[in-house]
């Protein structure tokens, strides 16, 4: 046994037995020595008590008669006994008539005191030593008073105190053999049914420890063990062992498997991609790895519910189960990211059928709830050993390469090329340097002015963000998809609404009512709290609600049809105005426009750019929207025919180059307001 001796249990149980045992071997000792010390001072005091009776009368008589004669011969016939050591007989206790004693050496006439006993006899029988009776004349029917003399039985306490001794040192040493053995006993039998049985037990245990390869390894209770205790315990550390096997695969679950699509994740992912990588270099074949992106999902879990978002993404998992081949990987890196391995690639036509496979697959509509989704991705490509040499960079290179996909449009793949990584350090700088500006408040509004087409006058502005830096101004074409991406948008956005706000209402007690219209992208309207953020800009700036306008693009507008434009309304009944830029250039049907609670309507300036040459479509549009009853808004009039075919149409509202480009919020103070004209201006 691999523990030492003071921890071993058959050690430990043969001391205990053994103690036990000389425990109650030692009370049981007491116990007799009790009872043959009770019955040995019992023989004793029957002994002088016999030999008191015995010598009465004749001790007597010789007293009476002054007879030593017949004294002398009364107490040689009771020192013939060996246990009286002497015996006196007198006239009175201190006149003796007749007194003999045994000495080592002979007899004595006088007590040499030679037969004292030691201390434990002298504990034991001391006050036995001596025994007296008064004498008195003997008549033919009793006795006469008063006593005529005395005798005196001495027992031999040296005598009797060895034989005690001798008595209890053998029940000693025979109660200590007795208990050794009982000792002995307990252990064998122990052993035999205890002790062994465990030992057979642990080994047993030990052959299923966790390095032992057999899991399904199972104890076997001790023969003849089966049904009692040993058999029970043997039985429960199955059950214990069945609980730790399925505790350990689901652990092994979790720590390989996605809890929502049961697909591999991350770790496995990463962990079977290095293994096709080493089995491509042997086997000198390709390895194409698809970092796939669902399109619009955080819209979905927004608008619809995180619970709903969960059965979309378990769906999708199973269509890309169906649809790619056993040899191939999927799994889910996390939120609506998702990773699929193509080994043996021999050409990259094969990836590319794969994505187009995988695209088509995810296209078809998918009802859940009642609620029409018609999934799309984002697909981005990469190969080894082409564009990478490890599983790290081929996965860097593929989630490039999902950006570029994300940027050309829904439902599209692209595979990875060296310029995409130059892109991609550019978008990264970018957003490095977004977050630095919004610290240093680079940020800056520029305002474009709605004018009535009649007579140009001021009826409202359009805040456009602009970011400014020491080189000039940085293009909103540039960086706000980065905001939006990152999330960046919602902070910046928030900065946005309370400046406009507070710019409209000190240009308010100048100018009077009129509108301030502020972009909305689609992170602000997914934020739950963004009609709170609205509310509270309003307040804080004391701009009335009905001078606010919230533009948003027709896109923005058809992905929130599908949470029934809860978000919307929300902010409808907050009392301010919702506005669709770029009407005509999405995919709105004309039952979502009735059902979208919108106040005004913005024709894109690529249907104004055709006027007054060809007017069908912006001439539509401001029918409909009278129709609907929204204020529409002409954007992009450069020209004066342009302005003048919108005054005959009875067009509300214009912005565009005719009247000015954006401008900074002084520029616009002192042309708008002041009536400087805007060349003077700068």
């Amino acid at each position: 046994m691999r523990m030492g001796m003071e921890r071993s249990l058959a050690m430990r149980q043969a001391a205990c037995a053994v103690l036990a045992a000389c425990l109650i071997g030692l009370l049981l000792t007491v116990l007799e020595l009790g009872w043959a010390t009770w019955r040995e001072r019992g023989k004793a005091a029957a002994l002088v008590e016999q030999m008191l009776d015995l010598v009465e009368g004749s001790a007597a008589t010789a007293a009476w008669n002054a007879d030593d004669g017949l004294a002398a011969q009364i107490g040689a016939s009771a020192l013939s006994i060996d246990a009286i050591s002497g015996i006196e007989i007198g006239m009175s206790p201190t006149e003796p008539l007749w007194a003999r004693f045994r000495t080592d050496a002979g007899w004595s006439d006088s007590n040499p005191g030679t037969s004292q006993p030691g201390a434990l006899g002298a504990l034991v029988f001391g006050d036995l030593a001596l025994g007296e009776r008064l004498l008195y004349r003997p008549l033919p029917n009793g006795r006469a008073e008063p006593a005529i003399g005395i005798l005196r039985i001495h027992l031999d306490m040296r005598r009797i105190s060895a034989d005690y001794i001798a008595f209890v040192l053998s029940a000693l040493l025979g109660g200590m053999a007795r208990n050794l053995l009982l000792g002995l006993a307990l252990t064998l039998v122990f052993h035999r049914f205890l002790t062994k049985p465990l030992l057979a037990l642990e080994q047993a245990v030990e052959q299923i420890a966790p390095d032992n390869h057999d899991k399904k390894a199972r104890l076997t209770a001790p023969a003849g063990h089966e049904h009692d205790e040993l058999g029970r315990l043997s039985g429960r550390i199955n059950e214990m062992l069945d609980r730790l096997d399925c505790s350990q695969q689901m652990l092994r679950q979790l720590a390989t498997r996605d809890s929502l699509t049961d697909l591999p994740n991350r770790a496995l992912l990463n962990e079977r991609l290095d293994h096709a990588l080493a089995r491509a270099g042997r086997v000198q074949r390709g390895v194409a790895v698809l970092f796939m992106d669902l399109d619009r999902f955080k819209h979905v879990n927004d608008s619809l519910g995180h619970e709903l978002g969960d059965r979309l993404l378990q769906a999708v998992a199973q269509r890309l189960r169906h649809t790619l081949r056993q040899s191939d990987t999927v799994g889910r890196l996390g939120g609506d990211e998702f990773l699929i391995i193509v080994e043996d690639v021999s050409d990259p036509k094969e990836v590319i059928q794969v994505a187009d496979r995988v695209l088509t697959a995810l296209a078809r509509p998918l009802d859940l709830d009642g609620h029409q989704l018609q999934p799309s991705a984002s697909i981005g490509i990469s190969l080894w050993p082409e564009d990478g040499a490890d599983g790290r960079q081929i996965l860097r290179c593929a989630d490039t390469a999902m950006y570029a996909a994300k940027a050309a449009g829904s439902g599209c793949w692209r595979m990875f090329s060296a310029e995409m990584t130059g892109r991609a350090m550019a978008r990264l700088a970018t957003e490095a340097r977004l977050r630095a500006a919004e610290i240093r408040h680079e940020f800056e509004l520029f305002y474009q002015p709605t004018v009535d087409p009649a007579d140009l006058s001021l009826r409202g502005a359009e805040a456009l963000l602009r970011w400014r830096r020491e080189d000039g101004y940085v293009s909103p074409a540039d960086f706000i998809h980065v905001a939006e991406e990152t999330g960046l948008i919602n902070p910046i956005g928030e900065w946005v609404l309370m400046e406009a706000c507070r710019q409209a209402a000190l240009w308010r007690q100048v100018q009077g009512d009129f509108t301030m219209a502020v972009n909305v992208s689609p992170r602000q309207l997914a934020d739950a709290a963004f009609p709170d953020k609205v509310q509270r800009a309003l307040s804080e700036s004391g701009l009335p609600p009905a001078l606010l306008t919230l533009e948003i693009t027709e896109t923005v507008a058809m992905n929130q049809a599908a949470g029934d434009f809860i978000m919307l309304r929300r902010l409808r009944d907050l009392g301010v105005g919702i506005a669709m830029d770029d009407f005509g250039t999405g995919y709105s049907s004309l039952s979502h426009l009735r059902r979208i609670p919108l106040t005004a309507l913005k024709i894109d300036r690529g249907f104004i750019s055709t006027v007054p040459g060809d007017v069908a479509i912006a001439a539509t549009v401001l029918d409909l929207a009278q129709r609907l009853g929204l204020e529409t808004v002409a954007e992009g009039v450069e020209n004066e025919a342009q302005r003048q075919w919108l005054q005959h149409q009875g067009c509300p509202l214009m912005q565009g180059y005719l009247v000015s480009r954006p401008v900074p919020a002084d520029i616009f103070s002192r042309h708008f307001l002041q009536g400087v004209p805007l060349a003077s201006s700068g």
